[in-house]
């Protein structure tokens, strides 16, 4: 673990430094348990008791505060969190190339060195950026295209054709380029309908364990640049999905779906196919979206509509039993008169 200053960590997140700019930081850690090498954090002041307590040698925070830590106030301690973490904690990368042993690699395929290539993976005759690491038991198929420094965690298959960008992550058990849903009714039975599109996934996209990505019925399923899907989503056929996306776990977009730049979906988010969502809209956990969403804004519920009638409508249903009980009452107080 390498370590760094206070004062290199101020200047990494644009913080103001309070305290020792020389003292030597080797990590993140806990209010509670953190040693003088680790730099904690407050998000909210709640936490103010833990933080003036703290043995840890650093503070991310947003506001000047009573602590005998050295303190780096930011704007924003999230980001803040996020770029010192990524500081310890890099994204792997390829430094050296190297091929396991036991990994089946196409002579076609080019491997712009250095590549990591690991135990048991299978890599067809593809393209495969320089910094790239695929991990065990990944395969790629034949006519793929991954770029720059992305990393295969293992078991993620790729599908022959699939064209990804620059510093994707797919995270275990990812499939891309998988067959969409598509069958036509026979005579009561279900003929296949062959997927004969791709999938194309632009630059610093994220995807969670277990999730799948469709190829499209004829053309392809699109996936924005610096999108991040989470653990166990399915984006099926034809669907277009915008730039800075960010569905949590559990979202499903039906085919043929588009959905517009930094929309932010909330757990198990359904949303029906052949439909458009606009633009900065974000919606809530398990809201079921069955019709066009033509506007910015904050959205919850089945049926789904705006987010502050959504909310008085749960208030009225809380209140339901309290106004027939007085109904109930204004009735006997009737019938006793």
């Amino acid at each position: 673990m390498t370590d760094v200053t206070t004062a290199a960590l101020a200047a990494l997140v644009g913080g103001r430094l309070i305290g020792d700019g020389a003292r030597r930081i080797v990590g993140l850690g806990d209010l509670r348990t953190a040693g003088p090498d680790r730099v904690g954090f407050v998000r909210h002041p709640r936490y103010a008791e833990a933080a003036r307590a703290t043995k840890a040698g650093a503070l991310l925070l947003p506001a000047e505060m009573e602590t005998a830590a050295i303190q780096i106030v930011v704007a924003d301690v999230d980001v803040a969190y996020a770029k010192v973490a990524n500081h310890f904690h890099p994204v792997p990368t390829a430094r050296l190339h190297s091929l396991h042993a036991s990994a089946v690699v196409h002579p076609e395929a080019e491997l712009e060195a250095p590549v990591t290539i690991g135990a048991n993976a299978v890599v067809g005759r593809c393209r495969i950026g320089a910094g790239s690491v695929v991990m065990a038991g990944v395969a790629i198929g034949d006519d793929a295209s991954l770029g720059r420094d992305c990393v295969l965690y293992p078991h993620v298959v790729v599908y022959p054709g699939v064209t990804i960008g620059d510093r994707f992550i797919a995270h275990a058990n990812v499939v891309v380029g998988s067959d969409g849903f598509g069958y036509a009714r026979e005579a009561g039975t279900w003929l296949k309908v062959p997927q004969l599109g791709s999938v194309v996934i632009e630059d610093d996209v994220e995807i969670g364990t277990g999730t799948a990505i469709d190829c499209g019925t004829l053309g392809n399923t699109r996936i924005g640049a610096r999108t991040k899907l989470d653990n166990l989503c399915h984006i099926a056929h034809n669907c277009n999905i915008g730039q800075d996306v960010v569905i949590a776990a559990g979202g499903m977009v039906a085919g043929s779906t588009t959905v517009g730049d930094r929309c932010v979906f909330a757990g198990q988010v359904g949303v029906t196919g052949h439909i458009t969502i606009a633009a900065d809209v974000r919606l809530g956990g398990a809201t079921v979206v069955l019709k066009d969403i033509t506007k910015a804004g904050d959205y919850m519920g089945h049926p789904m509509m705006e987010k502050r009638r959504f909310m008085r409508t749960l208030r009225a249903l809380v209140d339901l039993d309290d106004l027939r009980a007085e109904v109930r009452r204004g009735r006997k107080d009737g019938a006793d008169s």
